[in-house]
C-alpha cells in the first residue's frame, strides 16, 4: 500500500492550454495515443484572447498542476505594438507559465512535419500555412467535423517525420532570436516534448 501511494504523489501532470479547437484536439489526441504514464490535460478558454488562456493557466497552477503550458498563436499578437507589449507584460508577470509560441499559428507546427529543413519562407497567416498544409493532408480544416474524421496527433507522427519536426522547431526558434526579420515562421512545440522526455527518463 506504502508504494502505491508512492508511486501516485510522484506522479507528475501537464496541463496545456490552447486558443481554440485546434490545440485541444492535439492534445487531446496525443493523450489518447500516447497513453502516458503522466497526466496530460488539455483545456480552452472560454474566450480566445491572451488574457483568458492566461487566466486559466492560472488557475492550472493554482490546482497544482507540475507544468502549466499556454499555446500562443502570434499572427494577432505580432501585428499590433500595443498587443505585443502587454504580451510580454504577461510573460514577465507570469514566470511559473510556460509560453510556446507559433507564428502564424499552430498550423505551423503540423506543417514541420513535412519540411525537409529550417525555411526562411514567410507564412503570414493560417490561410497560407492550410494551403501549405494542404499538400500534405488534403482535406486539413480547422472544424469539428474535421478533427472528428482525422485523428490529427496520429496523422502528424504516422505520416510526417515527428522526430524532424521538434529538432526543426528548436532550431527556427533560435534563428528567429537572432535574425527576427530573416526568420518570422517559427513554433516552440519543442518546448512541450521536451518536458515529456525529461517526465519520462
Amino acid at each position: 500500500m506504502e508504494k502505491r501511494a508512492a508511486n501516485r504523489k510522484v506522479r507528475k501532470s501537464i496541463a496545456i492550454i490552447g486558443e481554440g479547437l485546434t490545440e485541444y484536439r492535439y492534445v487531446d489526441d496525443m493523450r489518447t495515443t500516447e497513453r502516458y504514464r503522466f497526466s496530460l490535460v488539455p483545456g480552452i478558454p472560454k474566450h480566445s484572447d491572451v488574457d483568458d488562456i492566461v487566466r486559466l493557466a492560472q488557475e492550472r497552477l493554482g490546482a497544482g498542476f507540475d507544468y502549466v503550458l499556454c499555446l500562443i498563436d502570434m499572427d494577432v499578437i505580432e501585428g499590433r505594438h500595443d498587443k505585443m507589449e502587454h504580451y510580454k507584460a504577461l510573460k514577465r508577470e507570469n514566470p511559473d507559465i510556460i509560453f510556446v509560441e507559433s507564428s502564424p499559428c499552430t498550423e505551423y507546427w503540423f506543417l514541420m512535419h513535412y519540411m525537409p529543413g529550417p525555411s526562411s519562407k514567410e507564412y503570414a497567416d493560417y490561410d497560407a500555412v492550410a494551403q501549405a498544409l494542404k499538400r500534405h493532408i488534403p482535406n486539413y480544416d480547422k472544424t469539428e467535423a474535421f478533427f472528428n474524421k482525422t485523428h490529427i496527433y496520429r496523422e502528424l507522427k504516422e505520416k510526417g517525420d515527428m522526430a524532424k519536426a521538434i529538432e526543426l522547431s528548436r532550431e527556427l526558434d533560435k534563428l528567429h532570436e537572432t535574425e527576427p526579420e530573416v526568420y518570422k515562421s517559427y513554433s516552440q512545440m519543442y518546448k512541450l516534448f521536451d518536458i515529456i522526455r525529461e517526465i519520462m527518463k
